[in-house]
């Protein structure tokens, strides 16, 4: 049974402990240029936006943090997420959640989907942001301004829960050992 933040479960089972700060904030990394991770950032409220993945980086450092990876919904994207979840696998790093960020009012195509299905079991969660038009008439970091939909409000609080999950997986396996 899942336990709750606070106050216990409905069987009498204790609260999970509260995280640290630093165990609430989400790291958030582009698995490619325009794929929205500022405008996640800001939308999240955390301070970690590590940009765009690029294979010269080197290493993907999260210290802890849950790992937030951003993609458009495209062929192109959904292809370079694929590549990005790779090379963080082959460094040992799971992402608690891959957020598919819409890149317009139409459907996804047939192939990200499929690709994305490919891909859904290796990250914590996968969460499809909706398009919001809105979005494209602000600076990214003025996102937090924008009255946002229901969908992605609610796709919004999916990420965070996913990112609780893991750094509550996370403390308790250091302090299992």
């Amino acid at each position: 049974m899942r336990r709750r933040q606070t106050g216990g479960t409905d069987q009498g089972e204790p609260a999970d402990p509260p995280l640290p700060d630093w165990a609430r904030e989400m790291v958030v990394l582009g698995c490619h240029g325009g794929a929205g991770t500022t405008t996640l950032r800001v939308l999240l409220n955390t301070p970690w936006d590590l940009g765009a993945y690029s294979s010269d980086r080197g290493g993907i450092g999260a210290f802890g943090r849950p790992l937030v990876l951003a993609s458009r919904n495209s062929v192109a994207s959904t292809a370079r997420a694929a590549e990005v979840i790779n090379v963080l696998e082959g460094d040992g790093l799971r992402p608690a959640v891959l957020v598919v960020v819409a890149d317009g009012a139409g459907p996804e195509p047939a192939e990200s989907a499929a690709r994305l299905g490919l891909v859904r079991d290796r990250v914590g969660l996968l969460v499809r942001f909706p398009f919001v038009p809105a979005l494209r008439y602000v600076d990214a970091v003025d996102a937090d301004r924008v009255k946002l939909p229901t969908r992605a409000r609610r796709a919004l609080d999916q990420i965070r829960n996913a990112c609780h999950t893991a750094a509550s997986e996370t403390l308790a396996r250091q302090a299992s050992g």
